[in-house]
Parts: structure tokens; C-alpha cells; sequence
């Protein structure tokens, strides 16, 4: 029988009961070992590169360097180690942490949810994945980095996906994730549209709705309904509503008097 094979976490939390925490919720787990702790962010990258850790639990408010700074440093290593956050932020906080990491764990959790997390990082470390896809989804987080997106990182349970964001036609909100419209298929990534209006590029895309983004080179016709309200016909057949907020912007870029 093929023994499973061990993995190491570092768990990095300036409050020794946090630390503890974690520490008790991996005992649960055989096939864990904690090969260290830092209670301060400036001690991570060291910490990292002494012990070579898988995994890497972060908190996010700590004193020497925020979570966020540490998750930067790490991105230097040629085998960065998975992130994952451990935070009191509230989810909607969460939403642009999720862009850099693995998972995240919402202090207080609970055994079914940590026992995800775990799943989730345990199927990437067993089929050999490695970290550099954070490393591109820091990047996309990064308020600093000007340039447009060219790429979405889409994760879910065991799978990371590459969307190209030339194959997106159009865009529309889902409760806490957006709908990513391709040609051939519809993928919900956990990311709010107001980020994704901001990183996308405006040659190409605008907001026509609250809850809508467009290609605005599909766009077929522009449509005056009945009830005084607005859509648009994409190349694709499919109609987005378009509100009195951004009608004019969007008649203005297609030229539209």
C-alpha cells in the first residue's frame, strides 16, 4: 500500500492562541507536521528559506510586515510555498485576499471548513502543483501594477484554470462571484466586478450595468425596449440590460448620437 506522502506547514501569527489554534487543528491530520511558528511578518521570508515549508498559514494584521508584505517577499523564492490566509477580516474583505492565495481560513473556523482547506492543498501538493500561479494572482492584486490584465487565474477545489481575457465577451455579477462569459462556456470566479473594472483594459471593455461588464466589440445593436429601459445585443445573441447610468458612455464609445 503507497504511503501518503508528509506535508509542512508554518504558521505565522502574532497572537499565541491563534497560533495554538492552528496547530491543535492540524493534529487532526496525520500527515502534518509544524516545522515552525513566527509571531512577526519580518521573520517569514528567513523562516521560509531555513525550513522550506509546503504551506504557509498567514495572518494578515501583524507587527514588522502585514500578510500582504510577506506574501511579496515570498514571490522572490524559485518554490514559493502555498498561502494560506488566516484572518478576523470580514468575507468581503477576504475577496481580494483570495487573489493571492490558496484558500483562506475566517478566524473563528470551524473543524468542516478547515478540513477543506486542507483538502484543497493536499490534492495540489500530491499532483505536484507549485506556487507560481500566486504568484501571478499577487500580481493581479496589485494596486501598483498598472498594466491590464491578460489573464484570469480561476481556482475551485483541486484545479486552477488560465482564462484569457481575449476569449471574455462579457461579464455579470453572481452573488459574491462574476460570471466570466466565453464563446462556449460560462466560469464563476470569486472576484468583485468593481476589481475587475478596474484592471481590465477600457479599450475593451465598459460597464453598461451594476451588475454587467461588456466586450464592447460584440456589441450588434443597441436597443430602446418598450418599458424605457436599455440593452444591448452582443454578437453572440445574448442580451445584457444596459442602465440609464451608463447609456450615454456607452452610446458615446460606439459612436452612437
Amino acid at each position: 500500500m503507497k504511503t501518503k506522502r508528509q506535508f509542512t506547514a508554518l504558521i505565522v501569527d502574532d497572537e499565541n492562541l491563534a497560533r495554538a489554534n492552528i496547530k491543535y487543528s492540524l493534529d487532526d491530520y496525520p500527515y502534518w507536521q509544524v516545522i515552525g511558528e513566527c509571531n512577526r511578518g519580518d521573520k517569514v521570508f528567513e523562516s521560509v528559506c531555513k525550513q522550506g515549508p509546503d504551506v504557509v498559514f498567514l495572518d494578515i494584521k501583524m507587527p514588522g510586515l502585514n500578510g500582504l508584505k510577506v506574501c511579496q517577499q515570498l514571490q522572490q523564492l524559485d518554490n514559493p510555498p502555498f498561502i494560506i490566509f488566516v484572518t478576523a477580516y470580514d468575507i468581503h474583505a477576504v475577496e481580494a485576499f483570495e487573489l493571492c492565495a490558496l484558500d483562506y481560513l475566517l478566524k473563528p473556523f470551524d473543524d468542516s471548513r478547515f478540513s477543506k482547506t486542507i483538502e484543497r492543498v493536499e490534492q495540489l501538493l500530491i499532483n505536484n502543483q507549485n506556487q507560481i500561479k500566486q504568484v501571478e494572482q499577487l500580481e493581479q492584486l496589485s494596486d501598483e501594477n498598472e498594466e491590464s490584465l491578460t489573464t484570469l487565474i480561476v481556482r475551485s477545489v483541486g484545479r486552477i484554470q488560465l482564462i484569457e481575457i481575449d476569449k471574455i465577451n462579457w461579464l455579470s455579477t453572481a452573488g459574491n462571484y462574476v460570471e466570466l462569459h466565453l464563446a462556449d462556456k460560462t466560469i464563476l470566479h470569486r472576484v468583485s466586478l468593481s476589481y475587475l473594472e478596474k484592471h481590465l483594459s477600457k479599450d475593451d471593455f465598459i460597464r453598461v450595468h451594476r451588475t454587467a461588464m461588456i466586450r464592447h466589440s460584440q456589441v450588434s445593436e443597441f436597443l430602446t425596449l418598450a418599458d424605457g429601459q436599455y440593452s444591448v445585443l452582443l454578437k453572440t445573441g445574448e442580451k445584457v440590460n444596459v442602465s440609464q447610468t451608463y447609456k450615454d458612455r456607452l452610446l458615446q464609445l460606439l459612436g452612437i448620437e
